[in-house]
């Protein structure tokens, strides 16, 4: 019979049989690439992750607010984390709260922001102050969010960037009223998503067939 020798930690952390009891010795390993792997690991659980969620080594703590076993909790403690890294997985994490996106709606990266724009979990209050943020990429994931009302696809139909007026032209809560304006746009390809929303009237539609007629 072949000897085999036994795994070493590294490899315990990359198997995927590997136990909570023994990835919990493993989560406090002196090589923080081995604390790394047990971060990623499938088998760990929150409690395990809540330690691993104060690790001196960036590397692990954005593992952390990667895993789909990261509580609320766990990701309220890594929303204010020093490394941007981490606060941008925290950022579009299905289990952060509002109040979490909250905080990272003001986060000094633009990449943080954007996807607080993208989460599913933004509330309207939120989406109102990331549509006057300085980046369009931002502004434009609020034109298309679900959860942006009518008030704020308003402000955005004036927005200076073509595309977030070509967001809101097509968006479900866009009102006739905000139709009837881009149906004017300087912009033919806002124009024709403006007079083919579901909410067109028939003057949006005049509109834009008369600014058609001007500009052909």
């Amino acid at each position: 019979m072949k000897y085999q020798s036994p795994m070493t930690n590294l490899e315990l952390t990359k198997d995927p049989n590997t136990t909570p009891e023994i990835l919990k010795t493993l989560a406090t390993d002196d090589d923080s690439v081995v604390r790394y792997w047990v971060a990623r690991h499938p088998n760990t659980t929150p409690e395990i992750l809540k330690t691993l969620a104060t690790d001196d080594d960036s590397d692990v703590r954005w593992r952390v607010a990667k895993h789909s076993n990261a509580t609320s909790e766990i990701l309220a403690s890594l929303a204010t984390d020093d490394n941007y890294l981490v606060r941008y997985w925290v950022a579009q994490h299905p289990n952060t709260t509002p109040e979490i996106l909250k905080t990272l709606a003001t986060d000094d990266y633009s990449e943080v922001r954007w996807r607080v724009a993208k989460h599913s979990n933004a509330t309207s209050e939120i989406l109102k102050t990331l549509a006057t943020d300085d980046d369009f990429v931002v502004r434009w994931w609020v034109a298309l969010h679900s959860n942006t009302t009518p008030e704020i696809l308003k402000s955005l139909s004036t927005d200076d960037d073509h595309l977030v007026r070509w967001w809101v032209a097509q968006h479900p809560n866009t009102t006739p009223e905000i139709l009837a304006s881009l149906a004017t746009d300087d912009y033919s390809v806002v124009r024709y998503r403006a007079a083919h929303n579901p909410n067109a009237t028939e003057l949006v539609r005049r509109l834009y067939l008369m600014t058609e007629a001007k500009v052909s």
